[in-house]
C-alpha cells in the first residue's frame, strides 16, 4: 500500500507532513476593496461561482486521496467574500453530508438574517466562524476597507442579529480585528472588544497582516501601512514558517495550486477536471511548478525561513 502523505510531499526544501486543509475558490468576487489586499490594486476577476458538480468533484477527489485524519478541513479564503456565493448553503451542506468540517472566513458583510436562521434551525459541521471587523469608526472603516457606509450600516444590523442567537449556534464565533499591529490597531482592537465581549460563543483574535511576498509592500491607509524594505532569501534552502505548503488550494475552475500568495494563480500542476488529485500531486510537473514557485514567490516572503531555523 502506497503512504499518501510520502506520495504528496512537499520539496525536501520545505518541511511538511501532508496537508492540513483544502482551500477551495468557492466564488471569484469581493465587495470590499481592503488596503491590505490585493483586490484592492488589480484587475477584478469576473464574477463568478463554482459548479456545484465541480466542487463535490472536489471533495469525492480529497477523500480518495486523504483519510478524514490526514485532511479534514475546507476554507473558502481565497480573496474573495465567500457568502456571495449564491449556492453557499448547497456546498455547507454536501461538505457536512460527506464528513467535511468548514472553517469560515468573512468580513461579515453578508451574514444576513436569513443565513442565521438557516444555520441554527440546520445545523451544520463548522468548525469555527471567523468574521473580520477591522474598526467600528465610520471614517476608518471607508479607508480599510473601501466598501460604503451603507455596506457597513447594514452589516451591523445583520451581525447584531447574528450575536443575539450565537449562543444558539454548534459553533463558535470568532470577531478577528486584521490590522499592521500599530498602537492605532491595538486600540481598535480593544474597541471591538468591548462592544461584543459579553456576548455568548464569540472569541476575539487581533490578527496580523502580510505583504502577500512582497506583492503589497508598502502599501497603506491613513492610520495603517505594511513595512517596506524588500526580502530575499536568495537561493538558500527554506522552509515555510505559515505552513501555507500543507494546504491544498483549488481554483474556481479547479486548477491546483501551491499558495495563497499566488493571486493569480500562475502557479498551478493541472486542473482536477482533467487529471486526479493522486496523479497530479505524484506528477513531475507538480514538482517542477512547485520548485518555480518557491524560487519566485518563497524567497520573497516574510514568511519563509532558512531551513535551519526552528522558530
Amino acid at each position: 500500500m502506497i503512504v499518501v502523505s510520502e506520495l504528496a510531499r512537499p520539496l525536501p526544501d520545505f518541511h511538511g507532513f501532508g496537508y492540513r486543509i483544502a482551500q477551495i475558490e468557492n466564488n471569484t468576487h469581493c465587495n470590499y476593496k481592503c488596503w491590505f489586499c490585493p483586490n484592492a490594486y488589480d484587475t477584478p476577476a469576473p464574477k463568478e461561482c463554482m459548479d456545484l458538480d465541480l466542487f463535490a468533484k472536489i471533495l469525492k477527489e480529497i477523500r480518495s486521496v486523504y483519510t478524514p485524519l490526514e485532511l479534514n478541513d475546507i476554507s473558502f479564503a481565497t480573496y474573495n467574500e465567500p457568502n456571495l456565493d449564491d449556492t453557499f448553503t448547497d456546498k455547507l451542506q454536501l461538505m457536512t453530508a460527506t464528513g467535511f468540517q468548514y472553517e469560515h472566513i468573512s468580513n461579515g458583510s453578508m451574514i444576513t438574517t436569513d443565513l442565521t436562521d438557516f444555520l441554527i434551525e440546520n445545523p451544520q459541521n463548522i468548525k469555527n466562524f471567523r468574521l473580520n471587523i477591522p474598526t467600528l469608526d465610520e471614517k476608518k472603516w471607508k479607508d480599510i476597507t473601501g466598501a460604503s457606509l451603507a455596506v457597513m450600516y447594514r452589516m451591523f444590523y445583520q451581525l447584531h442579529y447574528l450575536f443575539d442567537r450565537a449562543s444558539q449556534l454548534n459553533f463558535p464565533i470568532t470577531v478577528i480585528v486584521n490590522g499592521d499591529g500599530s498602537e492605532d490597531h491595538k486600540q481598535e482592537f480593544q474597541k471591538v472588544y468591548q462592544k461584543f465581549v459579553h456576548t455568548k460563543n464569540i472569541n476575539f483574535s487581533m490578527t496580523g497582516l502580510i505583504d502577500r511576498a512582497g506583492t503589497l509592500e508598502g502599501a497603506e491607509c491613513e492610520t495603517q501601512k505594511l513595512p517596506t524594505g524588500t526580502i530575499d532569501w536568495g537561493d538558500q534552502p527554506l522552509r515555510c514558517n505559515a505552513n501555507y505548503f500543507d494546504n491544498l488550494y483549488f481554483g474556481i475552475k479547479g486548477n491546483v495550486f501551491y499558495c495563497c500568495h499566488d493571486y493569480h494563480q500562475d502557479y498551478s500542476c493541472g486542473n482536477i477536471n482533467e487529471t486526479p488529485l493522486l496523479q497530479l500531486l505524484n506528477s513531475d510537473n507538480y514538482y517542477k511548478q512547485k520548485e518555480r514557485f518557491m524560487h519566485d514567490f518563497c524567497r520573497k516572503c516574510e514568511q519563509a525561513r532558512p531551513l535551519e531555523i526552528v522558530n
